[in-house]
């Protein structure tokens, strides 16, 4: 055999590999895929808190209103849901409403009214000493559930209710 052909005698010079390419830094596309990532989810909780928050009076107006039917009177169940109103509406303009403009109030953040046409037995409830039977309170009452959990939070900016007025 030759000289020549004998590995530790030919005139190679050492190999010297490059470096494996990096994961760092990444290129601009995954750095705004990160970013859009990350607002999202910032996002999505600012989202969640803020629902959580607007539906914090609406759960404790229901809460009360289902807590213990058998006491509940009319008259409270109407404070319940004036509490409630205060809680999404302007203080100002709900807070002085009685009778029929509390009744229309009520009925203009509904799809179908239901408090004006039984505005005879929520003045007799609620203005007078006389007691309403049993049947009628009940309806009553279930009218404020009602109102709670489908007028609340609004929807919608709500009718201008008092523009008779």
């Amino acid at each position: 055999m030759s000289q020549l052909s004998q590995p530790q005698t030919l005139p190679l010079k050492p190999l010297h590999l490059p470096t494996e390419p990096s994961v760092w830094p990444l290129p601009w596309g995954y750095w705004a895929l990160l970013g859009l990532i990350v607002l999202s989810i910032i996002l999505t909780v600012l989202l969640i808190r803020r629902k959580r928050k607007q539906e914090r009076a609406k759960k404790a107006a229901l809460k009360m209103l289902t807590s213990d039917v058998s006491t509940l009177s009319p008259a409270e169940a109407n404070e319940i849901l004036r509490q409630a109103a205060l809680s999404y509406f302007p203080r100002k303009e709900v807070a002085n409403l009685t009778g029929q403009s509390w009744l229309s109030f009520l009925d203009s953040q509904l799809a179908s009214p239901r408090f004006l046409a039984n505005e005879s037995s929520w003045h007799s409830t609620l203005y007078t000493s006389a007691n309403p039977p049993k049947d009628e309170e009940a309806n009553l009452i279930s009218d404020c559930k009602y109102w709670v959990q489908n007028a609340l939070p609004p929807k919608r900016k709500y009718r201008n209710w008092n523009a008779a007025s």
